[in-house]
């Protein structure tokens, strides 16, 4: 397994700002936690379900790939992060995909 924080800036309300994945052998996501301006995070995945909100393609093994994304005026940062990290994000995500999120997918 592989960990990721992408840090996404933008002035979008109902999009993500922050947000880490857990990545398979594959570069699939398998986990997800995203968190959102206004205090609100919502996780995926595993346990917790609703994994078609988990990206469909694989991670970019050059992470530069994600940050030179062209999205008019909006920019990424991406990186590697340790395992650790990643759980105590995951352990401390207070929302769960259902309710809200659930009425999307």
């Amino acid at each position: 397994m592989q960990y990721v924080l992408v840090e996404w800036d933008h002035d979008l309300d109902d999009e993500p700002y922050r947000i880490y994945s857990e990545l398979d052998d594959s570069r699939c996501e398998v986990r997800k936690v995203e968190f959102f301006r206004n205090g609100i995070c919502f996780s995926y995945g595993a346990e917790r379900g609703c994994p078609e909100a988990l990206a469909d393609v694989p991670f970019p093994e050059d992470l530069r790939e994600i940050e030179n994304a062209d999205l008019q005026g909006e920019s990424f940062t991406a990186a590697y992060i340790s395992p650790q990290l990643f759980y105590e994000v995951w352990n401390q995500a207070q929302e769960r995909p259902d309710g809200f999120m659930g009425m999307f997918f």
